[in-house]
């Protein structure tokens, strides 16, 4: 009987072994094999996306050496031990995935990949008891019976479990925080966050985003630059506006632009300068700002006062300016924007206005940093991009007249940024660790950032639009526009993933 007894142990033991040598085997040759794949999996994690490169050789090599383990007498306990503790690992990650974790991404690829979650979680539970049941039975005694096991067997059964857990959960704890404040460029991107809901034909592709009010969407036109044409938030067109400026012929334009902020209308040319101000039907219009200061880029932030992008008289340097129309002040602050080159192309960046939290973003668009002020310009604080260039990598040309222009190895950061809600939304070229070169042939990436505490949030492809790039893109609600050669596109954006409503 106890013969019988015996021969039952180890025929079981070398049955489970053989399981998880075929198990262990075949998952890290899938790995090894599909490398990039796989790669990018781990690099896309919402757990583990800061250790992804030490971990796409790790994991393979742990069950390579699992699997030896197990085929010997000797080391087959070391090695149900070892394929108890990485099940273990494994099944702690799938949990926090479903639970914790801010975004479930897809299944895993390789041996499972027919499973979602869920069923992996089922699976996994049921190689743990295996690989449990078959450890206690490798550490009895022959001749004892089932239950009589020995203390430093349960403690080691708890020891693997227990410590397997807290060791994946310190990794998901340490991984977030490396992901969200000191990010070595690896971005991660929850599926179908966008989906798209129709476009409509231009016909050109001179239009620009002028803004949102009274559930319209406003669009300029460099060609065109006194006409509006507008969409309300379903895409269908509304009307098409002419501006009618007071004494337009008194005025030297060379390039006229529009913006609808807060029910108000503004049309505005730097270069003469001048600002109007009046309803978007663009019939109401009084000039508010006249030869005040001359700039390249404005924003309203409220009624009466104007935030602009100018040149400081005293250094020739890139600056931003304020200007109140109701009492005639301008104020230039010359040091806000840190020059590191020349301090007029290195400084160049996105002027926006978040009216939520009522700050002025200035998002650089050759480093990873961004500025948020209040309306006064009084620095609050200032945010990183996951990017890694900090410092702006130009090639600056000097071309007949000195006059200077950014050649080809010019590095762009930034190529848009729009704000929305408490997010900042930057559009980017640059791939990040473990991302194909093949994804910028059809798709923009945007990366994500909240403001209120300055982390990076998650990113997402905006796809090309029959073979156009996006270009600009404005965001209200659960809405994405996106202007795509002669298109404009909307978008859906998943509300459980990111609750714009608030805008």
């Amino acid at each position: 009987m106890e013969l019988k007894t015996g021969n039952s142990k180890r025929w079981f033991i070398d049955l489970v072994s053989g399981f998880f040598i075929l198990l262990w085997v075949y998952a890290a040759t899938a790995k090894l094999l599909d490398y990039q794949a796989f790669s990018v999996q781990l690099g896309q994690s919402p757990l583990l996306s800061a250790y992804a490169g030490v971990l796409v050789w790790l994991v393979p090599l742990s069950e390579y050496i699992l699997s030896g383990l197990l085929l010997f007498p000797k080391t087959k306990r070391v090695g149900l031990y070892g394929s108890l503790c990485l099940m273990t690992a494994f099944t702690t990650y799938i949990i926090i995935i479903l639970n914790y974790a801010d975004f479930v991404p897809c299944s895993c690829g390789g041996i499972l990949e027919s499973l979602g979650w869920t069923e992996h979680l089922i699976f996994n539970g049921v190689c743990l008891l295996l690989a449990a049941t078959a450890f206690l039975v490798a550490s009895q005694n022959p001749k004892s019976a089932i239950l009589e096991l020995k203390r430093n067997t349960i403690l080691k059964l708890c020891t693997s479990l227990f410590g397997s857990s807290v060791l994946v959960i310190v990794l998901f704890l340490t991984s977030e925080e490396q992901l969200h404040r000191n990010n070595a460029f690896i971005r991660r991107y929850p599926h179908h966050l966008l989906t798209f809901n129709k476009a409509y034909d231009l016909e050109v592709n001179s239009y620009y985003f002028a803004g949102i009010a009274h559930e319209s969407l406003y669009l300029g036109n460099y060609t065109a630059p006194l006409k509006l044409k507008s969409f309300d938030l379903t895409l269908e067109p509304k009307e098409n506006l002419s501006i009618n400026l007071p004494n337009l012929t008194s005025y030297s334009f060379k390039s006229i632009q529009n913006k609808v902020y807060a029910d108000q209308l503004y049309t505005y040319d730097g270069s003469v300068p001048v600002l109007f101000q009046g309803t978007p039907d663009g019939q109401k219009m009084s000039q508010e700002l006249y030869k005040r200061a001359f700039f390249d880029k404005i924003i309203p932030v409220s009624d009466s006062t104007f935030i602009i992008g100018t040149t400081a008289a005293s250094s020739g340097n890139y600056a931003l300016g304020n200007i109140t129309s109701n009492t005639g002040k301008t104020r230039i602050y010359p040091k806000l924007l840190e020059p590191q080159i020349d301090g007029v192309f290195d400084v160049n960046g996105f002027l926006l206005f978040n009216d939520l939290l009522n700050l002025v973003v200035y998002q650089y668009r050759y480093r990873n940093e961004y500025l948020l002020l209040n309306t006064q310009l009084e620095l609050q604080t200032k945010g990183k991009l996951i990017d890694t260039i900090a410092t702006a990598q130009l090639e600056v040309l000097t071309l007949k007249d000195s006059i200077h222009k950014l050649g080809p190895n010019t590095q762009t950061v930034a190529e848009y940024a729009t704000t929305a809600s408490h997010y900042l939304f930057i559009q980017s070229s640059r791939l990040g660790k473990y991302e194909s070169e093949k994804m910028l042939d059809q798709a923009r990436i945007v990366d994500v950032y909240d403001l209120n505490n300055q982390n990076y949030v998650s990113s997402f492809y905006l796809y090309d639009y029959k073979g156009e790039k996006s270009k600009a893109f404005i965001i209200t609600g659960q809405h994405l526009f996106a202007l795509m050669g002669d298109y404009l596109v909307i978008y859906e954006i998943r509300s459980d993933f990111l609750d714009l409503e608030a805008i």
